[in-house]
C-alpha cells in the first residue's frame, strides 16, 4: 500500500509527519564577558567606591556584517556647571545636544579629530538655552568644556558600530547574533586607558574576563584623583 502510495505522488499528512525531518537550528556566535577597571594610582578604591562606566564596542576584523541600526540623538544636560552624561560612548553618525539647566550662561566648545565647534548657551529657561543637534560623524573622542566653568566637561567616544553596550565596571557584556571568526573589542571608561582586543565570536562561548587600568586612582564613593583634575579625564 505505502508503494502505491509513494508511486502515485500523493503522500497523507499523517504520514509525511513520521517521515519529516526537523529543520536544523543554528546557533549564532556570540561575544561575552565581564570588564572591571583597576586603579594604580596615588590612591586605592576602597569598599565604598561606585563602579564606574565601562564602554565595551565590538567591530568586524573580518568584514563581518553588522545588523546596522537607526541613528539616534543623546543630550547631555549642564546643572551645577557640570555636564551629564560626562562619559559615553555613540555610534558614528549618531546626534547631541546640551542643555543648559542652569541660570548662568555656558560656552561650549570642542577638542576632537574633526572640526571644532563651540555654542554660547542661554540661561534655563530661555530659547537659546538648547543646542542644535551636532551630528558625531567621525570615529575617536571628542572632549568639550566650558570656557566659563573649568570644572564642566564631558567626553563623548564616536565608534563606527552599532555592537556597543555601556556597563558598570565588573558587570557583564553580552552580543549575540554575530557572524563566526575574528572581531575587534575596544574597551574605554574615564581615566582608563582605552584598550583593543582580538576576540573571536563562536557558538555558546566561555565568558571573557577583562581589565582595565586607571592610573588616575580611586578613592571612596567612586571619587576620582582630585588632583589631576579634568586632564585625568584624556587617556585614550
Amino acid at each position: 500500500m505505502v508503494r502505491n502510495i509513494l508511486n502515485s505522488g500523493i503522500l497523507p499528512l499523517a504520514l509525511f509527519g513520521q517521515f519529516a525531518v526537523a529543520p536544523l537550528q543554528v546557533s549564532a556566535a556570540e561575544v561575552k564577558g565581564t570588564v572591571t577597571i583597576a586603579y594604580q594610582g596615588m590612591f586605592e578604591a576602597d569598599a565604598s567606591a561606585q563602579p564606574q562606566p565601562v564602554s565595551v564596542a565590538l567591530l568586524p576584523a573580518q568584514g563581518q556584517h553588522v545588523v546596522p541600526r537607526r541613528q539616534r540623538h543623546h543630550k547631555v544636560e549642564i546643572a551645577g556647571n557640570r555636564m551629564s552624561p560626562a562619559f559615553f560612548t555613540v555610534k558614528k553618525g549618531d546626534s547631541i545636544s546640551f542643555v543648559n539647566r542652569d541660570g548662568v550662561y555656558h560656552e561650549i566648545f570642542s577638542l576632537s579629530p574633526g572640526k571644532p565647534w563651540s555654542i554660547r548657551l542661554d540661561r534655563a529657561g530661555s530659547n537659546e538655552a538648547t543646542s542644535p543637534g551636532l551630528v558625531l560623524d567621525m570615529p575617536g573622542t571628542t572632549h568639550f568644556f566650558c570656557r566659563i566653568h573649568n570644572k564642566s566637561y564631558a567626553r563623548i567616544d564616536v565608534v563606527d558600530t552599532s555592537y556597543l553596550e555601556t556597563v558598570q565596571s565588573g558587570r557583564s557584556f553580552h552580543f549575540a547574533g554575530l557572524g563566526k571568526g575574528r572581531w575587534k573589542l575596544r574597551l574605554a571608561a574615564p581615566a582608563a586607558e582605552t584598550r583593543w582586543l582580538e576576540v573571536s565570536a563562536i557558538t555558546s562561548p566561555p565568558p571573557l574576563s577583562l581589565q582595565l587600568v586607571s592610573r588616575g586612582g580611586g578613592q571612596g564613593r567612586g571619587q576620582l584623583n582630585a588632583q589631576a583634575g579634568v586632564e585625568q579625564l584624556y587617556h585614550e
